[in-house]
């Protein structure tokens, strides 16, 4: 089995005011890059073969979510926001909270940012409820860009 790198956490993106203006949440997890990989590449070995756990995790989101009024996650992944080979950002805007997933690669490292602007108590709530998945989750898929 290939050596596998383990993410470390990062300070999140430099713009992340201009990706999402208000943000209450922030955090970032980086491995290193391979040399001349850009952004889009990134994104697409981040998200391309995620363990089977986090697509069930991801699908009993979906189905609970839907019970409370939540925008289900798309089937193809997160929508593009913006792309450029030296940035990516995905993300969508609902009631409860908006975010975005930003993917750099600059100074040899990949690095994901995960922002979250909460809209009202069931926003935080549940990034409070989630937080524990999404910690193992963000530095498990930038992991799959090494």
């Amino acid at each position: 089995m290939p050596n596998r790198q383990t993410a470390i956490p990062a300070f999140p993106c430099d713009d992340a005011e201009r990706v999402l203006p208000g943000h209450q949440f922030a955090d970032a997890y980086k491995v290193v890059a391979p040399r001349g990989m850009d952004a889009i590449e990134a994104t697409r070995l981040a998200f391309a073969h995620g363990p089977a756990w986090i697509r069930l995790l991801m699908s009993l989101r979906n189905r609970l979510g839907r019970i409370v009024g939540l925008k289900p996650a798309p089937p193809s992944g997160f929508p593009v926001i913006r792309q450029s080979p030296s940035e990516v950002v995905l993300g969508f805007d609902d009631r409860h909270l908006d975010f975005r997933i930003v993917v750099v690669v600059a100074r040899g490292n990949a690095t994901v940012t995960t922002l979250v602007r909460w809209h009202n108590a069931w926003g935080r709530a549940y990034l409070l409820a989630i937080m524990p998945f999404h910690r193992v989750i963000a530095a498990r898929m930038i992991e799959g860009v090494a």
